[in-house]
């Protein structure tokens, strides 16, 4: 009888922790969800994000560079790390695909290889 209660109680946490990753897809979307800057072309920006990724005509997105800083942890040592640095904004103007949208820069400075992130 100990085991079978076991068993069951294992089967439980499973299904749980299975609906709980379910949702993390949705919750990926809602609160971090990111792109890359393909390529800029007069003001319309080319963005790895798409329909797969959640992404919606009209969402406005931050566009941010990573700047390699040094960080001396130790003593004669130097490390670097990467900051996350605001540059600007875009705007989605079409979904192209489920990876590939275009987007309309609002301000600021977008270049390739920088990286969108959804407004909150």
């Amino acid at each position: 009888m100990n085991s079978r209660n076991l068993v069951s109680g294992m089967l439980v946490v499973l299904l749980i922790l299975m609906a709980g990753c379910a949702t993390l897809d949705s919750a990926k979307h809602k609160y971090i969800m990111r792109g890359q800057v393909l390529e800029v072309t007069g003001d319309t920006a080319y963005l790895c994000i798409g329909s797969h990724d959640g992404a919606q005509v009209g969402q406005e997105y931050t566009v941010y560079r990573f700047v390699k800083v040094p960080n001396y942890k130790s003593r004669g040592t130097v490390n670097y790390i990467f900051k996350k640095e605001k540059t600007g904004g875009i705007k989605i103007t079409e979904i192209v695909d489920e990876h590939m949208a275009t987007a309309q820069i609002m301000g600021g400075e977008v270049k390739e290889n920088y990286v969108v992130e959804l407004e909150q």
